[in-house]
């Protein structure tokens, strides 16, 4: 399979003691044991798959093609900029996050709308695939009778748009279902200036997203943190505890998270 090149945000800098935020390289510049990486064909895109082991819950990043994040920006466009759509649309009272708008996302475009849903549901597929080629789909293989998934068997149950500013933050939490996932819209101009200033002197962490599993202990790492980049997608198991981090420069940081939740196939559809 064809591999992913490889990029580390810290462009030499490997002075941090947590897992490297976004890095498929160990502290010697070597490919690291935990990543992995892979690709699946959706028939109309290309995905290359980066798989994060850093801990025991996995973490899958890819990057989502352009269209969907055009889809996706126009419709947050339109119902942001207007107060009344806004408060129409209004998801928050469903969520944890200190921001200025968590919106719903109304797909009015039935091509729009299967394009979008059928790239976050082969995204759960190629994920739930992976588990069962490493024998972690527990729940799955008792319940289908160990067949491969299809992306039919993937149902998106929420989806919404996340606008957020300066000195805004979501605070520790977790989702609902099997899977789901973050996807990076907007990033402020500001921020990539901000992170490196902040490499300099201090760990590196507003406007980042941190993820949690388990206790601390000696001689392993019990959290992950990541740095957003416009079109990236993290899907993670939904009980995976995380926390997005204030940033303090102008500008919108807008992204999506989705739920997601996998149905076995009755005995006549497998």
């Amino acid at each position: 399979m064809a591999k992913r090149k490889n990029k580390s945000p810290f462009k030499g800098r490997k002075k941090f003691n947590r897992a490297a935020m976004n890095s498929d390289m160990d502290g010697k510049g070597n490919k690291a044991s935990h990543v992995q990486g892979s690709s699946a064909n959706t028939g109309e895109e290309q995905l290359e798959l980066s798989w994060k082991q850093t801990f025991s819950p996995t973490i899958l990043e890819s990057k989502v093609p352009q269209k969907f994040l055009d889809i996706i920006n126009g419709i947050g466009d339109t119902v942001l900029a207007d107060d009344g759509l806004s408060k129409k649309w209004d998801f928050s009272n469903s969520l944890v996050g200190k921001v200025s708008k968590e919106v719903a996302i109304p797909m009015y475009n039935k091509e729009d709308s299967l394009f979008a849903l059928s790239m976050i549901r082969k995204y759960c597929q190629e994920y739930l695939k992976q588990m069962q080629q490493w024998n972690r789909s527990y729940e799955w293989n008792k319940a289908s009778g160990g067949v491969t998934p299809k992306e039919e068997d993937i149902h998106v149950a929420q989806s919404w748009i996340v606008s957020q500013y300066k000195n805004e933050y979501n605070p520790w939490h977790k989702h609902s279902g099997h899977f789901s996932g973050v996807i990076y819209l907007k990033i402020p101009d500001g921020m990539e200036n901000h992170f490196v200033e902040e490499t300099k002197d201090h760990y590196p962490a507003s406007g980042l997203i941190e993820f949690s599993y388990g206790e601390a202990q000696d001689m392993r790492s019990d959290t992950l943190m990541c740095k957003p980049e416009v079109g990236m997608i993290l899907l993670f198991p939904s009980y995976l505890k995380h926390t997005v981090y204030p940033f303090y420069c102008d500008g919108e940081r807008r992204s999506m998270s989705f739920n997601a939740y996998w149905k076995a196939p009755s005995k006549e559809n497998k």
